[in-house]
């Protein structure tokens, strides 16, 4: 099974490989769709007619543009990629570029260079409907705004490219011209300081630690998949600081040479637009701290690099992007505060769960160091040097414990005296076997009752033509009703004591009250105290008897319960911090509490030797130690973990030394860059100061 799991495994490993990879190269090749990051696209099929003109174009074309037998490179060639036209709407940008003494329009749609047939250039409006075709190397206009290139195919050989040997320029305005010298790819400095701030880079991480995380409480079985995941999470947010970014992620640099002019060619109406930098028409855009700078490479012959939005890189010979980043680098800081956040959350969810958080109490102790303590009495237990961590197995003779749970809304606290969750051992006495005057009374008077009420059916006490008439009657005969009066009295000896059972009492007996029915039981007992008493009467007064001793006795459990939860001042208390019974024995059969009140009592008797006598041999790993103010010594022990749980231990500790470590770099490491960020400008601002110190050119107004 385990086999073919693994085997199951590296196939789709392999799967998602070759899928990542042909995605990759997919995505490499149709240039044609990265235009839908700039408008929403539509698509359609060629036609023949389509088919036919296009590649009528492109094996003509390159016939009109050769110089020296050679074709200029920049068209596009056969074959076509596939038959899919693209139709978007967006903007046109037009340079004109010098490449090979040859003068010719180069057409892009924002930062992506197309191929523009010229019998087309008539139509191009500020915003245009293009339907465009992949070729090598570039994608290709065929229409635009409803004017096609097969409507155009008798003007291919009267038209021709002329060739000038003057500078390229933007033709906007035909002020100073713009020389291109060369288009490079910007520098990994440059790309660092347009790249993202390497938020997805953190969260991959996070996502990583996340499911260690959940890997420690799932089946064993899914622990080693996880942690592949896990790893494979955290090697790609790694994977990203290390890896040279494509050369498809690099954004092309025009590289001009030229005069840069302060034109104000925006309206006055726009101040904050007058003091823009032209290059050929081009309006250049500046960082904002060159703004002091520009002025002394104005009105010169200067090399200016820019991006295709005109956002300038470099521009003479000491303004730099590059230089900046290469010296002064930007510190970018939300990874580092998303792996913070990450390690935070998991930390708490980590300590607040208890096998973890034990785990990592446990771990921290045998890092101290810890032994295995065998002890075998309680003045031995109480002398031996004991910590956290260490494992102790005792042997002995103790009493069981259970905590008390205290009821607050109903103010009642109750016991259950039957399941051993701690053990407490004393070198003192334990408690006597239980007695109690109070039960002894309850029971003689649910005996008395009983036999009063149920005289008829026990044989010699009166004469069975007489027990006929009676119970025709519907009556029940008491023999001798002041046993009742007389045990009632010595089981509530106050008069406020059983104020019901008394009332009931002195009605039933026909008395004006309880002093008079109690002199009259006692000057009666022995002679015979008779009453007859209908059915539901005696009913009633049998239930009630059953609610008055029932409460007598509850009260007498949880006094003893309570007794023996209450153990003498001193010795040692051992306790679960799981909850769970130090000792196992015999399950009961039934349950205790469908039992009456005088069974519960009998069997708190007999089960009171077990647990006050109470053979044990337990063991755990110390988890707590403290001293109670009755000073008994109570000490928590945690089971000793098997081995599916020392691997989860193992990989919690793990994990939280990671989560430290994490924590711990990437904090100082936010609070050192966001210092080193605040001074950056300032360094900039130095360095340009002492760059511009010699130079002999006064500023420009």
């Amino acid at each position: 099974m385990s086999s073919l799991v693994i085997i199951l495994a590296i196939f789709i490993i392999s799967l998602i490989i070759m899928a990542s990879f042909l995605i990759f190269r997919w995505r490499r090749l149709d240039n044609a769709r990265y235009l839908s990051s700039i408008a929403k696209t539509s698509r359609r099929k060629l036609n023949t007619d389509e088919l036919q003109s296009i590649e009528h174009y492109l094996r003509n074309v390159t016939q009109l543009v050769k110089l020296d037998n050679r074709p200029l490179s920049g068209y596009p060639v056969l074959p076509i990629k596939n038959d899919n036209v693209y139709t978007i709407n967006h903007a046109i940008t037009r340079f004109s570029a010098v490449k090979e003494e040859l003068h010719h329009w180069r057409y892009y749609i924002d930062d992506t260079e197309i191929h523009f047939p010229v019998w087309l250039e008539p139509f191009i409006k500020q915003k245009n409907t293009i339907e465009i075709i992949q070729t090598t190397p570039m994608p290709m206009v065929i229409a635009v705004n409803g004017h096609f290139l097969k409507d155009y195919q008798q003007n291919l050989f009267a038209a021709r490219v002329t060739t000038k040997t003057e500078h390229a320029s933007i033709q906007k305005n035909g002020n100073s011209s713009a020389k291109l010298l060369h288009v490079r790819k910007e520098t990994p400095e440059e790309y660092r300081l347009r790249y993202a701030t390497g938020g997805k880079e953190g969260v991959l991480m996070g996502i990583g630690l996340l499911v260690w995380f959940v890997a420690l409480f799932l089946p064993i079985q899914m622990l080693p998949w996880l942690m592949l995941v896990s790893f494979l999470f955290m090697l790609a947010g790694f994977w990203s600081h290390f890896r040279f970014p494509s050369s498809r992620k690099l954004l092309n640099i025009n590289c001009f040479n030229g005069i840069p002019k302060r034109w104000g060619v925006f309206s006055e109406f726009a101040p904050e637009k007058r003091k823009n930098i032209s290059l050929g028409g081009i309006d250049l855009v500046y960082p904002t701290h060159w703004e002091s700078y520009i002025s002394y490479d104005l009105d010169q012959n200067t090399d200016i690099d820019m991006y295709a939005n005109n956002n300038v890189t470099r521009q003479g010979r000491y303004l730099s992007l590059h230089e900046e980043e290469k010296h002064y680098p930007y510190q970018r800081y939300r990874k580092n505060l998303v792996l913070v956040i990450f390690s935070v959350i998991i930390m708490l969810l980590l300590y607040s769960y208890q096998p973890a958080s034990l785990s990592m109490r446990l771990s921290l102790a045998w890092l101290y160091g810890s032994n295995t303590k065998v002890i075998n009495s309680v003045a031995e237990l109480q002398s031996v040097n004991l910590k956290e961590g260490d494992v102790l197995k005792v042997k002995g003779v103790g009493m069981c414990y259970e905590p008390p749970n205290f009821l607050a809304e109903y103010k009642v606290t109750l016991f259950a005296p039957f399941d051993c969750i701690g053990i407490y051992w004393n070198k003192e006495t334990p408690l006597p076997m239980l007695e109690s005057d109070i039960v002894e009374n309850a029971s003689a008077l649910l005996t008395t009752v009983y036999e009063q009420l149920h005289s008829s059916r026990r044989k010699g006490r009166s004469s069975p033509s007489l027990n006929q008439a009676i119970a025709k009657s519907g009556l029940v005969p008491v023999d001798n009703y002041a046993k009742i009066v007389l045990k009632a009295h010595k089981l509530c000896p106050k008069e406020t004591d059983c104020l019901r059972l008394k009332n009931a009492l002195v009605n039933l007996g026909s008395a004006t009250s309880w002093g008079q029915l109690l002199a009259d039981s006692k000057a009666r007992v022995t002679q015979g105290y008779k009453v007859l008493m209908r059915a539901g009467s005696a009913d009633a007064l049998e239930k009630l008897v059953d609610a008055t001793t029932e409460e007598f006795i509850y009260g007498e459990i949880n006094k003893f319960a309570s007794a023996m939860n209450s153990p003498l001042p001193g010795g040692v208390l051992l306790r679960s911090d799981e909850s769970r019974p130090l000792l196992e024995y015999p399950m009961r059969i039934n349950n205790m509490f469908e039992n009456t009140p005088m069974d519960r009592w009998l069997e708190l008797q007999h089960i009171s030797e077990l647990l006050m006598r109470t053979p044990f041999e337990t063991g755990g790993i110390v988890t707590e130690l403290f001293e109670d103010p009755n000073g008994t010594l109570n000490i928590m022990l945690h089971r000793e973990p098997d081995t599916t749980t020392l691997i989860r231990y193992l990989g919690s500790c793990l994990l939280m030394a990671m989560l430290l470590v994490v924590f711990t770099i990437n904090a100082m490491l936010i609070v050192m860059k966001r210092y080193k960020n605040k001074r950056r400008l300032e360094y900039i601002t130095l360095y340009y100061d002492n760059c511009f110190a010699s130079f002999s050119t006064t500023p420009m107004d």
